[in-house]
């Protein structure tokens, strides 16, 4: 399979949404030439001049607004991972790749730890965005919770790399849930302080 690529600096995971700012005239002739046609194009990371080859591979869901010369906002949504094998020449003004699919080793994982992650999951993501961002059910999950929970979580943009690397579901959520252990006490410590302020500098005892 070939796919057209938009290198970016960001890490696209399966099944989430992410608006983007096409501005680029290489990159306004891909996103329309997909938008014609209703196709793919490929989101890989590049950081410090390096292609990661891992990427995903995205769909335009939403055209927000058409500017005069050409630019436009847009959400795309992510469809699924794969490998750059190599690059193709062509005519085209964008980077050209054939791809192959990157799929887990294995579909199964354990509940008890996915419901353990979702958990400390939302806590962090109530205190941290309020209502500005929704909570998750087990009920919406995807088959790659993970994937789920990754862009609010706070990882680095070599950790979501890495995340979109395994192909294992256990070890990401193992990932996460490390990742959560170590982030949490920081995050108590600030839901503590905006408490305070709200409080004119006194914490309730009620309140912890």
């Amino acid at each position: 399979m070939t796919l057209g690529l938009f290198p970016l600096d960001i890490v696209l995971f399966p099944q989430v949404r992410y608006p983007l700012h096409i501005f680029e005239p290489r990159y306004k002739a891909l996103i329309n030439e997909c938008i014609e046609r209703g196709s793919e194009f490929g989101i890989n990371l590049i950081d410090n001049g390096q292609l990661h080859s891992v990427g995903c591979s995205a769909l335009v869901v939403d055209i927000a607004e058409k500017y005069p010369d050409g630019r436009m906002d847009i959400v795309v949504e992510g469809v699924a991972r794969y490998k750059v094998l190599d690059l193709v020449p062509t005519d085209h003004p964008y980077t050209v790749a054939n791809v192959e699919e990157y799929l887990d080793s294995s579909l199964d994982y354990d509940a008890a730890l996915c419901a353990s992650v979702l958990e400390t999951y939302n806590r962090i993501v109530s205190l941290v965005y309020g209502l500005a961002a929704p909570t998750l059910t087990e009920d919406v999950l995807s088959a790659a919770p993970s994937f789920d929970m990754a862009p609010k979580s706070g990882l680095s943009k070599m950790q979501r790399q890495m995340l979109l690397e395994l192909r294992d579901e256990n070890t990401r959520l193992t990932l996460l849930k490390t990742h959560y252990d170590d982030v949490m006490p920081s995050v108590d410590k600030a839901d503590m302080i905006q408490r305070v302020v709200k409080n004119d500098g006194y914490l309730r005892l009620d309140e912890g």
